[in-house]
């Protein structure tokens, strides 16, 4: 049978006074010097030289090691100092490839530089030559047409003592025919008097000794008749007369 008439309440629970006192205090254990001594429950110290167990995130390989990358395929442990170690690598990298990339610019700029003064220096060495062959070849072109013209008076100035000793002999015949001179006149030799020569081209006028011949010797020489000449080399006129 149940019993229907309702919970029971259960009896407050009190203290035993005779077994806590006013009297009755609870020591303090760490105050207690001598139970402060006590061993307590502290996790043992590891090892100095203790060998722990780490596994690798990337194969998986748990391994007894103390050392800072995975004795399987190398990866470190500690990720974050592998990151930075990269980064550290990898600007590193960057700063040498950014030196050797400006020394390299420098290098190629300085050597643009030089290659070009050394074209440039080519290039006026070479220009200069040029004009000093140029000139060289107007010099001896402007000597050789100055000697051209030269011979051409001089070959001028003979063709003008043959025309002097011309006209000598015809004075000469025509005075014989007249019974001035006795004959026969076969020709003339004009000679520039005092040492002069025809070649010289700076000399304004020439006084010649000519001789019209009516006697050839047998050595080679020839006598005759003494005229006198005189040739104005400007205007290409000359002018005689018998005797000296």
């Amino acid at each position: 049978m149940e019993d229907q008439s309702g919970p029971r309440e259960q009896p407050e629970f009190e203290p035993n006074r005779d077994e806590i006192g006013p009297d009755s205090r609870v020591e303090d254990v760490d105050s207690d010097p001598e139970l402060t001594d006590l061993p307590h429950d502290e996790p043992p110290e590891q090892p100095k030289d203790a060998v722990t167990t780490k596994v690798c995130s990337r194969c998986s390989v748990q391994s007894q090691t103390n050392g800072a990358f995975c004795p399987n395929c190398g990866r470190p442990f500690d990720h974050s100092r592998a990151g930075r170690s990269r980064t550290i690598k990898i600007v590193a990298i960057a700063l040498a490839a950014l030196v050797v990339l400006g020394g390299g610019a420098t290098a190629i700029a300085l050597s643009v530089a030089h290659n070009n003064e050394v074209v440039a220096q080519e290039v006026a060495a070479k220009q200069a030559q040029a004009d000093a062959d140029a000139e060289s070849k107007r010099v001896a072109a402007a000597a050789a047409a100055k000697k051209a013209a030269d011979d051409a008076k001089r070959a001028l100035r003979k063709t003008s003592v043959a025309g002097i000793e011309t006209s000598i002999t015809a004075d000469a015949q025509k005075r014989v025919t007249d019974g001035v001179l006795q004959g026969p006149i076969t020709r003339s030799s004009c000679t520039p008097l005092g040492g002069g020569s025809t070649d010289d081209l700076t000399a304004i006028t020439t006084t010649f000794t000519c001789i019209a011949v009516n006697v050839e010797n047998a050595d080679g020489s020839a006598s005759g008749y003494r005229f006198s000449a005189t040739m104005n080399w400007d205007d290409g006129s000359y002018t005689w007369h018998l005797g000296d």
